[in-house]
């Protein structure tokens, strides 16, 4: 695999300053990651609607979801969509975490990217029951409160008051990560100083729960909703879906630097694949997973052996947890399981689609900074095709310095390297480059 280089210029290197999280363990990364460590899942029977007539009644909800956050105006916080309630949340708090302010002269070098896989669909579903009813006023007046703005990513970038590029992103189960990745590259190639990405789902609705059980992809074990999400584990029975939002703060090494900021970790290569599948329908295919990792590596710098840790998508899908595991074993080898972790932690928090990858390098981030395996929760018995090190046993301290955050997506792939500044390279300023990456005057 050959990687283009563009000119003699050092690549601007990207970093983490901010994380913020809502999903069913907690609002901070601080109280996921106590969960993880209790051995807590997010998972039980949904309250939202009436699910006696769906085959799956489990999922991670996120408690007292519409409890206003009083850090928003109550006015604003009303209008919002509960998708975009989780999105404003996770990214106020991750802005806070960075210490950033946005001011007129710098908004315009802030770019905001969030991914959704699924729509906010409840006011639709409303206005379509009004509509075949009928009562065609009543469905006009209710759904033109869903004509405005509503995307997360609008909403966070009206929140924040920033000018650069806005964009909301669907691309299935990696669209959080991609979302990441291309913020990653606005920022190298000049476009923003500073990014706010992630991701955002609220789909715990009648339409997504109908719309899911018709692919036979859910987990059906009602009886046992913490149990019921086994990823990699021999019974696992599909996955369980899980809403929230997880967004992190990106900004240029050097604006980092000059900030006097805290560096939580360094995104120093990505990976991107589509599987095409064959005959004009896109499947998942092993190959195409190990070539986003393979990228990832290439493009970091690092090699093989450096990797501490690699966690997995995997959501507790019959085959897609194996198809992964002989990906990353592609990459890594047959021995895989003895040299490198690969947790899976969709037990913990149920699979938040879009917003999964993000919440996954979440919480790699707590852990690289406790110096920390997480556990995969619910492997009980391996599934001997899979063969790989999940760390099933509990929480364990061990080095975490160089991670990787695996997310893929039915044809989708994406593939992110993290190094914890421990790890990362020695930072070479702008003026030693001969000022190719210029700090601007009015610092953000």
């Amino acid at each position: 695999m050959v990687v283009p280089e563009d000119s003699d210029a050092p690549r601007r290197r990207v970093v983490v300053t901010g994380v913020g999280v809502v999903c069913s363990l907690g609002r901070t990364t601080g109280d996921l990651w106590q969960a993880i460590e209790d051995g807590r899942s997010g998972i039980g029977p949904i309250t939202r609607f009436d699910v006696s007539g769906f085959q799956t009644r489990i999922a991670a909800e996120v408690p007292d979801a519409d409890q206003h956050d009083e850090r928003f105006d109550k006015h604003y916080w009303d209008q919002l969509d509960l998708r975009s309630r989780f999105a404003v949340s996770a990214a106020l708090s991750a802005v806070q975490g960075a210490g950033l302010t946005f001011s007129p002269q710098n908004r315009g070098q802030v770019a905001v990217l969030i991914a959704s896989e699924r729509p906010s669909d409840d006011l639709l579903c409303e206005g379509a029951r009004l509509l075949a009813a009928g009562d065609v006023a009543s469905a006009a007046e209710l759904l033109a409160a869903d004509t405005g703005p509503h995307a997360p990513a609008d909403r966070v970038a009206s929140l924040l008051g920033v000018t650069g590029p806005v964009l909301q992103i669907e691309n299935h189960s990696t669209g959080g990560l991609d979302a990441i990745i291309e913020a990653v590259a606005m920022i190298r190639r000049g476009d923003a100083l500073v990014a706010v990405a992630g991701g955002a789902e609220a789909p715990l609705t009648p339409l997504t729960l109908a719309a899911f059980q018709g692919t036979d992809g859910l987990s059906t074990n009602n009886d046992d909703p913490a149990g019921s999400s086994r990823p990699l584990d021999a019974a696992r029975d599909g996955f369980v879906l899980g809403e929230g939002a997880a967004i992190v703060t990106l900004e240029a090494l050097e604006v980092a630097e000059a900030r006097g900021v805290k560096i939580l970790a360094e995104i120093e290569g990505e990976g991107v694949t589509f599987s095409p599948g064959s005959g004009g329908t896109p499947s998942m295919d092993e190959q195409q997973i190990g070539q986003a990792i393979q990228l990832a590596l290439v493009t970091s710098g690092r090699i093989r052996s450096e990797i501490d840790v690699l966690a997995l998508h995997a959501a507790g899908s019959i085959d897609g947890d194996r198809i992964e595991a002989v990906g990353v074993k592609r990459v890594f080898g047959a021995a895989t399981r003895h040299h490198m972790y690969t947790p899976a932690l969709k037990g913990h928090t149920g699979h938040l689609l879009g917003a999964s990858g993000p919440l996954t390098l979440a919480i790699l981030l707590e852990a690289m900074h406790r110096n920390k395996i997480p556990t995969t929760l619910n492997l009980v018995e391996e599934d001997p095709e899979v063969d790989l090190d999940a760390n099933p046993n509990g929480v364990r301290e061990d080095n975490a310095l160089v991670t990787i955050v695996n997310s893929t997506g039915w044809a989708h792939n994406a593939a992110i390297v993290l190094a914890h500044p421990k790890a990362m390279r020695p930072f070479v300023s702008p003026e030693d480059t001969g000022g190719a990456l210029p700090i601007p005057e009015e610092q953000i």
